[in-house]
């Protein structure tokens, strides 16, 4: 079984001084400070702004997976690949090979590919985007399956979006914990929201206490920050069951501030054409967590 790789660019955490080690305890003491209620405030909003954008994850409108050899595309019901209204109804063929997939544009319809006009068959990479007016699509993995994402700025999710919610912002959520590597890091293999398989590679735990309980979250290196993928007591009625949380690298004495008030929900919380990983078996927990964002009620 092939699985996914999330590429997130890990690095060995066996030490923390591979941070800085040479960083001031005093510069590190600014950074591990938890934002202000009204930065929180702002970020929210930010994140916000950035779902309802053009390029937002409300846009996202289908996702089919291709099955070998031809596969018609086009508006028209009749198509393997149904693009949205305003897309022409008989576009073209994506042909897959195995992993490997070209388009052949009908020639009667202009089509882009990354902005430019094409009218003869042609290999698509991963970063190749096709487009019919507001209408883009192109390849995506989940696990071993390959399919075509499609998106559209005037997709109906993004025009009746309700609106994210939050709990208050409290002082209590943001938490220091202390990051415990391990000896090498580990790779393990997650499900995703569609029943496809991922592999995760964490370089370590982080340690900390709630209500005088401990608590281990494992922690995957997203850059040079740190990603958390769980879920806590309250998904399914006041948070999502999946929510994801970044922190910043540990400082060189292990330390790391968690802010849960910047806990958010995946795509998958708005849009059932994305693909989300379930959190780890170590990351599912018993407690409550009423920080960040809440559940979303807009469906």
């Amino acid at each position: 079984m092939r699985t996914r790789v999330l590429a997130f660019a890990f690095l060995s955490l066996s030490a923390p001084s591979v941070f800085s080690a040479a960083a001031t305890s005093a510069s590190f003491a600014a950074a591990f400070a938890a934002p202000s209620a009204a930065e929180t405030e702002a970020w929210r909003a930010r994140r916000q702004q950035d779902l309802l954008s053009d390029t937002g994850w409300l846009t996202v409108s289908g996702l089919v997976f291709l099955r070998p050899g031809p596969n018609s595309v086009g508006s028209d019901r009749d198509n393997d690949v149904v693009l949205p209204a305003s897309a022409p109804k008989h576009a073209g063929r994506l042909v897959r090979e195995g992993s490997a997939v070209t388009f052949e544009p009908d020639a009667r319809v202009p089509a882009l590919l990354n902005g430019a006009p094409i009218a003869t068959p042609i290999a698509l990479k991963g970063q190749d985007r096709l487009s019919y007016g507001t209408v883009t699509f192109h390849l995506h993995e989940s696990g071993e399956r390959i399919g075509i994402r499609i998106r559209d700025v005037n997709s109906e999710l993004r025009r009746t979006f309700k609106g994210l919610r939050w709990f208050p912002v409290k002082d209590a959520w943001a938490i220091e914990a202390r990051f415990v590597p391990y000896e090498s890091p580990r790779q393990i293999t997650v499900a995703n929201v569609l029943g496809d398989y991922e592999k995760l590679t964490l370089p370590g735990d982080v340690v900390f206490q709630v209500n005088g309980q401990q608590v281990r979250l494992q922690a995957a290196r997203a850059g040079s920050r740190l990603w958390f993928i769980f879920s806590d007591a309250g998904g399914g009625r006041e948070t999502y069951k999946i929510r994801f949380l970044y922190a910043d690298a540990p400082s060189p004495d292990g330390r790391v501030t968690l802010d849960f008030n910047r806990a958010y929900n995946p795509p998958c919380a708005y849009n059932p054409f994305t693909t989300c990983p379930v959190p780890p078996p170590q990351n599912r927990l018993s407690i409550a967590v009423p920080a960040g964002e809440r559940i979303y009620r807009g469906h």
